[in-house]
């Protein structure tokens, strides 16, 4: 009774002003506790789309950041095992969205069969996000509750039944063929209410939301390619043949923002620092993803120069960069050696544990301080010479603090700006295309579908950038810095080196599997299950290879799965949780050996970790 608490004290405070509320005006407020008022469905939808979060920031704190570095993405360190956290938990499970469909069918229930058809469409919207995370849970934990889960306030069981992944994946396939045949038809002939702005990703557009579905049925068919390959056969085939047709372009892509000020971070995880043979091979090939996936490192022309006026010397690696005259004795910076600015300033880290020991690293770890801080009138200070993941793509109220001389004016970005992620898109969608044709279960040439993808990729991520307004997008501090925004003719400069081209060769497959590992940096699950499932980046690659992690070339485990913990005794679930790890050939705890050859159902016969496709 709260609300109405306030609204009382509101009338009476207004009664000063405007003579005196009325008893209609009392009892429109007071409403008897015991009556239920019907909930709008458009705004349940609004609610899920809100706690709709592939990518929260405990998944970043925790597995994201581990994915980048067993994903050999990031460098710096590495830990023993991958971090997940439990299912229950609510972070970035389906648990979130589950509940408001629940609610929603609970809802549908109580109207007539004609209304209940008007909001048809809604509820296929609300399945599709449910199964987007549904697929994100099973993909590492296997079995889960899922058929029963959330159902006891509605008549169901408080202790539901674990799922098998393949009950799972047969469950999802279900929906989402339902939810597509309903966004594209309706239901019933009766008109279907809209969403407008009540949904924040394609504004009620249903024939968006049904290429969301279709599309999301290219997710379940690749992953279930080694355990069942016919059956994901006939998933992309049914696909491919529907009305919905995919997301290919990038109209279609899934750009996710709550609002203005929704800036997404909780936490400032720091993933590290990027992979320095990844970072190498993007700047080779001029791609402008690393610019959007990577910071800039703090050696900017005005840092050069105050290495230079303090007689310091610069770090091999950023001086073989720099082009500079000598005046009367002294240094002065003249400008950047090819490819030069931006491109320059992306160096990478190596990922073998304990490289920072190692003597040919020892400039860029720079543990004596020796090479990374300057002493300049007075004033010390320290730069970073490498590029780390870029998190201002992923939390939008970061500070970020422009790099000076030492003593020199402090510049800093530190307005918040909105987040906007991208979940889906055309870049991922084509290339899986790419990928199913190029394995022969879809027809179409898989040339078009690879340089489509490429192209969408760079333009989305491109896009991502500049919406986030990530540094140097829309500001640069000196006059020799370059913005990092899409310059015109870079994608087909890009489409026309071999890494980025199918030939017919034996390596195609590969060169698909690798785009797909660059688009997906910054999804980093869906990143480590494309890497899981292909073996690629793979040993001996003439493009990218694999690299082990111990500097002596020796095995190290490599986690393909969710560390399981042991249910308290007195869960009343204890008993199925633990059947379910049983049942999985699951062991407890966080054994990095276990957790590589203990694998999720549909894991069954992949290549182990780079290894290559073995299809």
């Amino acid at each position: 009774m709260k609300l109405n608490k306030y609204l009382m004290g509101g009338c009476l405070a207004g009664a000063l002003f405007l003579g005196s509320c009325t008893a209609d005006d009392l009892a429109k407020y007071n409403t008897d506790p015991s009556v239920i008022t019907k909930p709008d469905m458009r705004f349940l939808f609004t609610q899920g789309l809100s706690q709709f979060l592939p990518s929260d920031y405990w998944d970043w704190w925790y597995d994201f950041s581990a994915m980048s570095q067993y994903g050999q993405v990031t460098g710096g360190s590495n830990k023993n095992t991958m971090n997940m956290p439990d299912i229950s938990s609510g972070n970035g499970s389906v648990a979130n969205t589950l509940k408001i469909l629940r609610e929603m069918d609970y809802q549908l229930s109580l109207m007539t069969e004609e209304e209940a058809d008007k909001y048809a469409q809604i509820r296929a919207m609300m399945q599709s996000l449910v199964v987007y995370m549904g697929i994100q849970d099973t993909d590492f934990y296997g079995s889960a509750p899922y058929s029963e889960a959330y159902s006891a306030r509605y008549g169901g069981t408080l202790t539901p039944k674990y799922d098998t992944q393949k009950e799972l994946f047969t469950q999802f396939y279900a929906e989402l063929k339902e939810a597509t045949d309903v966004l594209v038809n309706g239901k019933n002939s009766v008109a279907q209410t809209t969403l407008g702005t009540q949904d924040f990703v394609y504004n009620g557009d249903a024939a968006k939301w049904a290429k969301f579905a279709n599309s999301l049925k290219l997710k379940l068919a690749l992953r279930l390619m080694h355990v069942d390959k016919t059956w994901a056969t006939q998933i992309a085939t049914e696909a491919a043949s529907h009305a919905a047709g995919f997301m290919t372009n990038r109209a279609d892509n899934f750009i996710y923002n709550q609002g203005s000020e929704w800036y997404y971070g909780k936490e400032d995880p720091q993933p590290g620092t990027g992979n320095i043979n990844l970072i190498q091979f993007l700047v080779d090939n001029k791609d402008p993803r690393v610019r959007f996936f990577f910071q800039k490192n703090d050696f900017n022309s005005e840092v050069v120069q105050a290495y230079f006026d303090a007689g310091q010397e610069l770090p091999s690696y950023v001086a073989d960069k720099v082009n500079y005259t000598e005046v009367a004795g002294k240094k002065v910076f003249e400008s950047w050696k090819a490819p030069g600015e931006p491109w320059v300033r992306y160096v990478g880290l190596p990922i073998q544990i304990n490289a920072s020991g190692e003597s040919i690293w020892e400039q860029y770890y720079d543990p004596e301080q020796t090479w990374l801080k300057v002493s300049l009138n007075g004033a010390d200070k320290s730069y970073s010479a490498t590029s780390y993941l870029n998190m201002e793509m992923y939390e939008g109220n970061r500070t970020y603090t422009y790099p000076t001389k030492p003593g020199g004016t402090v510049v800093q970005d530190k307005d918040p700006k909105p987040f906007y992620g991208l979940y889906m898109s055309a870049g991922e969608i084509n290339l899986y295309l790419a990928e199913l044709c190029q394995l022969g279960i879809l027809s179409g040439s898989a040339s078009d579908y690879f340089t489509a993808g490429i192209r969408a990729s760079v333009e989305e991520w491109n896009e991502i950038a500049t919406l986030n307004q990530i540094p140097y997008t829309v500001q640069k501090y000196d006059d020799n810095e370059e913005l990092i925004v899409l310059k015109e003719g870079e994608i087909d400069a890009l489409l026309q080196q071999p890494a980025y081209q199918l030939t017919g060769a034996a390596d195609d497959l590969e060169k698909i599997y690798l785009q797909m590992h660059f688009a997906f940096i910054l999804e980093p699950w869906e990143m480590y299950v494309t890497m899981r499932r292909s073996g690629v980046p793979m040993k001996g690659s003439a493009y990218l290879p694999y690299e082990s992690f111990p500097l002596n070339g020796s095995a190290y485990a490599i986690p393909r799965r969710a560390t399981m913990t042991e249910a308290a005794k007195s869960d009343q679930m204890y008993d199925i949780i633990m059947k379910s790890y049983t049942e999985q050939g699951f062991s407890i705890g966080n054994e990095a050996s276990k957790l590589e050859s203990e694998r999720v159902w549909y894991d069954q016969g992949a290549p182990a970790w780079g290894a290559g496709p073995n299809y």
